[in-house]
């Protein structure tokens, strides 16, 4: 499935950007140095600048930041952490252990993305004031792919949508504010959600202290659309079915790199594999669905064996030509080949003996054609077989949602089971989910008298939910009004989808590929349509249009997500540019599948 590249920016850009800014806060520790990382940023860092790079503006060693300080063997440390209360301890552990045997060493503190004034207070609080340096990167969006931009904040769902600390807005604005610098203010803008709106309004703020320069550059971006990760909960939910989306829920992708096992890369010790386009193969696979990867692969391959075999029917210097040529080119293919087959065979043989029936149940919620009741007892007995617990809750939630919440005695009972078979500490993982509207119950009087100690913290916990703000129409009404459940009459075809519902077997459409398709269906302003069959999702929709006369630019639209992104979206996002004739890049906070959602606030 290619793209429509000629409408093509050059967002490596980006990335050389990213790495000025960290080259100069390095310089700004002259010498020798070591280098102590938040293990979280490591693979951010990874795309950002290499070792080499690294080394080459004085780092020495590179540690990751760990309980227990590294040893000190250079007179310089940098640290690089995230704005993080547990983080920041540990740090002022780490100076505090090493000053008390080397007095001389000189710290810096890199505070990534921003350097909050909060921090500064803990330090000084810690008795670290004057005996450290502080500096401040704020990345820019980390180019993954050609179309697919991420900054690696991946915390930020819980921040925002569970703890309500919206001021990572700030950076993604900033980001958005780079590209505009770079492209051209975006002159069509939509935006819908709570941090999307944040979002907007802060970048209203930094566009007004532009110059006018910038402000009248023609703009290579024409749509600009902003999207709350709790517009839609159900995709991440879902099982992925594209080939990229099997890949990250069983071997995970952090930041487009994927560590592949020794079974699947054919030696003893795993190995880190970058997925992108320059890789022709995985370009052409990576949007497939997986049912239809396997056979393409084994296509492919048997072409190379075909060339291969040409080789010997050639004269001796055609045999020098293909040498020099096309050998090694095809030797390459052929290990690519090799070692894709493997993951989807690595994939296929850990799917487990429920599979087909997972999927079924899945379809079947979002459908509405399913059995809620059978579906109810098929997620008891995954809860009863003590399945991961992700995968458990992950289903659960499904179930919740697409019945518009359960009632009262179906969570008590459901939540039972999920503390009986997992523990009660994660009363407050239900607690959690169900402040996010993961999983909502109807509200109930308070618990009886006779119910056990843990039922009525139950009810006390869903109680104090009951006061939360309530979402949107509920989600049966939002996904009716959206057309987000394609006609059942018609045909799906898997394996040239001309439709984004594909990446669900037809099931369901993505919210985000749906708006953003219809958005672009039309030229010109946002209509009053579309604009209105938004307000059925949680949360606020800003919209605006230019000046009439004013220029709109090329075909070009950047889609944000704010809490993360899956695959399976980026996926059905491609499709909807090919259908569009428009280059969508999409860009976010993070990637993100459906077990690290929900993994982002299950109760440590």
């Amino acid at each position: 499935m290619s793209t429509p590249q000629s409408l093509g920016l050059d967002v490596e850009i980006l990335r050389r950007l990213s790495c000025d800014r960290l080259v100069r806060v390095l310089e700004d520790a002259p010498g020798a140095k070591d280098l102590i990382i938040d293990g979280d940023l490591m693979k951010m860092l990874d795309r950002i600048a290499g070792a080499t790079l690294l080394r080459s503006h004085g780092v020495d060693k590179m540690y990751r930041l760990e309980r227990v300080p590294p040893p000190v063997q250079s007179s310089q440390r940098v640290y690089l952490v995230r704005p993080s209360l547990l983080l920041l301890k540990t740090l002022a552990d780490h100076v505090h252990a090493d000053r008390a045997t080397y007095p001389e060493l000189q710290v810096h503190v890199v505070v990534v993305p921003r350097l909050a004034s909060w921090v500064t207070g803990l330090l000084e609080e810690e008795g670290l004031y004057g005996a450290l340096t502080l500096h401040e990167f704020c990345p820019d969006f980390i180019p993954l792919d050609d179309d697919l931009l991420s900054l690696e904040m991946t915390s930020f769902f819980r921040d925002a949508f569970l703890e309500g600390d919206f001021s990572g807005c700030v950076d993604v604005a900033r980001a958005i504010t780079t590209l505009q610098g770079l492209f051209g203010q975006i002159p069509y803008v939509l935006a819908h959600g709570r941090a999307a709106t944040a979002v907007v309004n802060t970048l209203d703020l930094l566009n007004d202290q532009n110059s006018p320069k910038k402000t009248r550059q023609m703009p290579e971006i024409s749509h600009l659309f902003i999207f709350d990760r709790d517009a839609d909960y159900v995709t991440p939910l879902l099982t992925q079915l594209t080939y990229e989306g099997a890949l990250d829920d069983h071997f995970g992708i952090h930041a487009g790199v994927v560590e592949f096992p020794g079974e699947v890369v054919g030696q003893d010790t795993p190995r880190k594999v970058p997925l992108n386009s320059k890789d022709t193969i995985y370009d052409n696979i990576r949007n497939k669905h997986f049912a239809s990867v396997s056979s393409y692969l084994i296509m492919k391959a048997r072409e190379v064996n075909a060339k291969k075999e040409q080789a010997q029917t050639m004269t001796a210097s055609q045999i020098k030509d293909f040498v020099a040529n096309e050998l090694r080119t095809l030797q390459a293919c052929h290990a690519t080949l090799a070692l894709h087959l493997r993951a989807c065979e690595a994939i296929t043989k850990s799917v487990k003996q429920d599979f087909e029936k997972l999927l079924t149940t899945e379809h079947g919620l979002v459908t509405g054609a399913g059995n809620g009741g059978q579906a109810k007892k098929f997620i008891k007995d995954r809860i009863a077989m003590m399945l991961p617990f992700t995968d458990n809750l992950r289903l659960l939630c499904l179930y919740s949602l697409t019945q518009d919440g359960v009632s009262h005695k179906e969570y008590k009972e459901l939540a039972s089971q999920v503390l009986a078979a997992h523990g009660h500490k994660h009363l407050i993982t239900l607690h959690n989910l169900r402040q996010l509207s993961l999983l909502s119950a109807m509200e109930s009087s308070a618990a009886s008298a006779g119910d056990s100690p843990a039922t009525n913290i139950q009810g006390r916990l869903a109680q104090v939910t009951s006061l939360l703000p309530k979402r949107g129409q509920g989600w049966r009404a939002a996904a009716k009004r959206l057309k987000l459940i394609p006609d059942p009459d018609k045909t799906i075809d898997l394996h040239n989808p001309s439709q984004p519902s594909y990446v669900f077997n037809g099931a369901y459409t993505p919210v985000q590929a749906k708006v953003v398709g219809d958005a672009l269906s039309v030229q010109g302003a946002f209509t009053q349509t579309l604009l209105d069959t938004l307000k059925v999702l949680p949360g606020t929709t800003i919209s605006r249009t230019p000046d009439a006369g004013s220029p709109a630019g090329p075909r070009v639209a950047l889609v944000v997500m704010m809490g993360g992104v899956t695959y399976t979206e980026v996926a059905a996002l491609r499709l909807v540019a090919v259908t569009s004739g428009t280059r969508i890049i999409v860009a976010s906070t993070s990637t993100i599948n459906g077990d690290q959602l929900i993994s982002s606030v299950i109760h440590k």
